[in-house]
This record gives C-alpha cells, sequence and structure tokens, in this order.
C-alpha cells in the first residue's frame, strides 16, 4: 500500500528535513568556532560551562541561567516551527473550504509560518539568551528576554539593567550534587544591596563530586569579580 502525501505534509516534512541540516550545520559551525577560536584566558575558560554554547559569548565575561544546552535549544527550535505549522493546517483543515485557490493560499501562509518561527527560533536558539549576565566596565548588565517557549525568547521583548558594582556585596558559587536519576547542579549568585539573583546555571554534571562542582561554579563567581572590581 502506497502512502500519498498531500501539499501540506510533504511540504512540513521537507522543512523538517531542512531543518535537521540547519542544526547538523550550525552544532558543526559551533564546534568548530569553539575548537579554532583564539585562545582563552583563565577567567575567560572559567565562565564556558555556564555559557550554554552561545557562541557569541565565548571569550566574554558574560554567563547566562538557562539550563539547556545548544542540541537542546535547536531541537526544540525545530518542533517549534513544526508544531506551529501543523497547528495552522489543522486549523485550515477544520475551518477552511476546499476550492483551489483557497486552498493554495492556505499552503503557501502553512509554509511561510512554518519557515518564519524555524528561522527566528533557531536563530535564538543559537544567539539569543534568555537570561545572560556580563560584568563590564565595572558593573553588571543585566539582559533578559520573554520566553516563547522553553528557552527560545519572543523577537523584540529585550530588556537591559545595569548594576554599579558598589551596590554588589559578592558574587558566589554554589553547588548540588548528582542524586541518582538527577545529575550534579552548579551556579553562581549575585548578591547585591536589593537582594540575591541567580545569574548562571548549570544542569547536567555528570560524574563530578561535589566539590568539584563548587569548585566550578565558585572560578566562575571569582572570574566576573575580578573583572567587577
Amino acid at each position: 500500500m502506497r502512502l500519498r502525501l498531500d501539499d501540506n505534509e510533504r511540504g512540513a516534512f521537507h522543512y523538517l528535513f531542512g531543518g535537521v541540516v540547519v542544526v547538523v550545520l550550525l552544532k558543526g559551525i559551533a564546534f568548530i568556532t569553539d575548537r579554532l577560536g583564539p585562545a582563552l584566558t583563565p577567567d575567560q575558560s572559567a565562565l564556558r560551562h555556564f555559557q550554554h554554547g552561545y557562541p557569541l559569548l565565548r571569550g566574554d565575561l558574560a554567563i547566562v541561567s538557562t539550563p539547556t544546552g545548544l542540541t537542546e535549544r535547536l531541537i526544540l527550535a525545530i518542533v517549534l516551527a513544526v508544531g506551529v505549522a501543523f497547528t495552522l493546517a489543522l486549523a485550515f483543515l477544520i475551518f477552511g473550504n476546499k476550492r483551489n485557490r483557497t486552498g493554495r493560499v492556505r499552503l503557501l501562509v502553512t509554509r511561510s509560518a512554518l519557515l518564519g518561527t524555524l528561522t527566528w527560533s533557531v536563530y535564538a536558539a543559537f544567539l539569543l539568551p534568555l537570561e545572560e549576565t556580563r560584568a563590564q566596565h565595572g558593573e553588571l548588565i543585566f539582559r533578559q528576554r520573554t520566553a516563547l517557549i522553553g528557552d527560545i525568547p519572543w523577537p523584540f521583548t529585550l530588556r537591559e539593567s545595569r548594576l554599579p558594582g558598589a551596590d554588589v556585596l559578592w558574587l558566589e558559587g554554589g553547588s548540588a550534587p548528582p542524586v541518582p536519576g538527577q545529575k550534579g547542579t552548579a551556579w553562581v549568585d549575585v548578591v547585591s544591596t536589593s537582594g540575591s539573583h541567580r545569574a548562571g546555571l548549570v544542569r547536567g554534571f555528570d560524574g563530578l563530586s561535589e566539590m568539584k562542582l563548587l569548585e566550578a561554579a565558585s572560578d566562575a563567581a571569582a572570574a566576573l569579580e575580578r573583572e567587577l572590581r
């Protein structure tokens, strides 16, 4: 028995395949950039775990608090794009009519939505952290975006705030050891005159003792504080 697909279904599979190719290419570019980029200072190296594969952060004294890596974000980007296209196609199927001209319009709208969503979500997964904290010129800069789904942000939602170094009491690293069914966690907190803020978070340290986790978090906190002071 031969399976027949309509234009919407064929288009969805084509774009899904294209999305997989994009993920592989972007992962390859990120890998090459990370391996062949300029040598990092000890402080820059201490922050790599807390940058979660965002390539533009490499070499910057910046960390993010997203719990997912690049691969997970790119997979989510593809799932989001296909989900949007499927939802549109289903809505057209339920509420639309079957005239040829309308059918062509529906196909165009569905493919455009899939391609547009895929382009934005892959771009965001690769380059736009939801929450970023960087030490620069004696102050901490906080950049936040509103989440669309998971760690994929909505477009044009960037908010930026600054905290002078004089208002920062200290930066501290913390950790939780691996437990059955769950990997270890490390984090960096900013403690200021206005309270405490979780600036960096890493879930997925596997096979590291609690002391090693705490050491990684403390090294990252110290690297930021040296730039801040």
